[in-house]
């Protein structure tokens, strides 16, 4: 059967409107594609290339900062770094595992960098990074509003950003819970929710937070009171050179709290 004219006019609309995509590229002159594998080709050039402007504005900024131009290095380090953020995830990573391995690792060793500046797009980036879920960027986030460093000093946001990241598993969130919660600075002291922060953590082995352990135990703060268990947990932080521990074992000794043992702690 013959088809009409616009009946072929209509099938071509359709074939056109199911072969293009919409498809992110660094190249404004490239047209879309419904191909994912020439999507996922261009991606990965495009990472290639932020990778090199990154590295250039890193080095631009370096000879910023030797001139005292402080503004315009952290202006250059922040575009660098939300640059190659762009590329830290997609589907295209798959197929091409060592540019993604390479934005990954250029990523990183520049963060490292922008951490030791005082810039203030820190806070940009943080924000930026925890509305992706990084829990990283939350207790970065966290700890600024904690102390006051970049931002108004705010224990409200501080929970609230170092809260999300113990909920995705991010170690140091649970110290610096603990921490908060057993100095009530902005709120009364809750011990018992500071012990299971503090316990999470020495369950990690952290030196601290098994030194803040055993003094919760040993005044009986949020659990019950037990020498015996203070003296276990200050020994597990003094055998890793935590030297409150060390002295807190020698008080406990000296007041005959709990019995010194002939060898170690």
């Amino acid at each position: 059967m013959t088809r009409s004219p616009s009946s072929l006019a209509l099938a071509a609309v359709l074939m056109l409107c199911n072969s293009v995509a919409i498809a992110s590229s660094c190249d404004p002159s490239e047209t879309d594609v419904a191909d994912t594998s020439i999507m996922h080709y261009r991606e990965s050039k495009c990472a290639n290339k932020a990778i090199e402007e990154a590295a250039d504005r890193f080095d631009e900024g370096i000879k910023l900062e030797q001139r005292g131009d402080m503004s315009r290095m952290c202006s250059n380090f922040n575009t660098a770094l939300m640059q190659l953020d762009k590329y830290r995830r997609g589907d295209w990573r798959e197929k091409y595992s060592r540019i993604a391995k390479q934005v990954d690792e250029a990523y990183a060793d520049r963060l490292v960098r922008f951490e030791k500046t005082v810039c203030p797009q820190k806070i940009d980036l943080y924000r930026h990074l925890s509305n992706k879920g990084d829990a990283w960027a939350m207790f970065r986030l966290g700890t600024s509003y904690a102390k006051g460093i970049g931002v108004r000093q705010n224990d409200s946001e501080a929970l609230n950003w170092l809260q999300q990241a113990a909920d995705r598993d991010y170690p140091d969130a649970y110290m610096a819970l603990g921490i908060m919660y057993s100095d009530g600075l902005a709120f009364a002291p809750d011990f018992r929710i500071a012990f299971n922060w503090f316990a999470k953590s020495a369950a990690l082995n952290n030196a601290e937070a098994q030194f803040q352990l055993g003094g919760l135990y040993r005044n009986g703060l949020g659990v019950e009171k037990s020498p015996k268990q203070a003296v276990e947990w200050y020994r597990k932080a003094a055998e890793q050179g935590h030297e409150g521990a060390k002295a807190r074992l020698k008080e406990m000794y000296r007041a005959k709290e709990a019995k010194e043992p002939l060898f170690g702690y």
